[in-house]
């Protein structure tokens, strides 16, 4: 229920997040829009693996390694596309517009996202799943990639910090990275 819950919010939320990014040209916003769909995606894998371990136990170990390898995997690759944009950004001096509708999905996620992601540690911790620790993990990091980018968005908006954009973009990389390289050096070596 958890996974459905999170497919459908970060759907939404991802998909309107990265049309405003689009609009407003922020790195960050397209950041925790990307962010938030690869949340979704690695739910709908989550479901997919409970579903066939259902059908046939067996396989249950063998889909929940490919789920935390294929979670790793897109966030290594969300983490070096905005990273790259980050730094484009900064280089070109691009500065990114004033989204409201942006920081009202960030908004949103702060408030709703830390609730959902204790939620799925609590169950993960109790079916012994690492891919559902992970799926936990990037809910509550998008919570904290949310506080960021709405921070960056207020920033750029009151105060004319054009900068900040760029600079949570590339925070956003880096914990993205550094979650992706954790979750697959603890999946290779237990």
């Amino acid at each position: 229920m958890l996974s459905f819950i999170t497919i459908a919010w970060n759907g939404v939320i991802g998909l309107g997040a990265l049309g405003a990014a689009v609009v407003a040209g922020s790195p960050a916003l397209a950041g925790f829009a990307l962010n938030a769909l690869l949340d979704s995606s690695a739910s709908v894998v989550l479901v997919w693996r409970f579903r066939r371990e259902g059908k046939a136990p067996a396989a249950a170990a063998h889909l929940e390694r490919r789920a935390v390898g294929w979670i790793a995997l897109a966030m290594f690759v969300v983490a070096l596309y905005v990273g790259v944009q980050a730094v484009r950004a900064l280089v070109s001096d691009s500065r990114p517009e004033t989204s409201v509708f942006g920081a009202v999905l960030a908004g949103l996620s702060v408030a709703f996202l830390p609730w959902l992601g204790t939620r799925k540690l609590d169950v993960g911790r109790r079916l012994r799943s690492p891919s559902l620790r992970g799926d936990a993990v990037l809910s509550l990091a998008a919570a904290a990639l949310a506080g960021l980018t709405l921070t960056a968005l207020l920033l750029n908006s009151k105060l004319g910090w054009w900068w900040a954009d760029p600079v949570a973009a590339l925070v956003i990389a880096l914990g993205l990275g550094a979650e992706a390289i954790r979750v697959t050096i603890r999946h290779r070596f237990g």
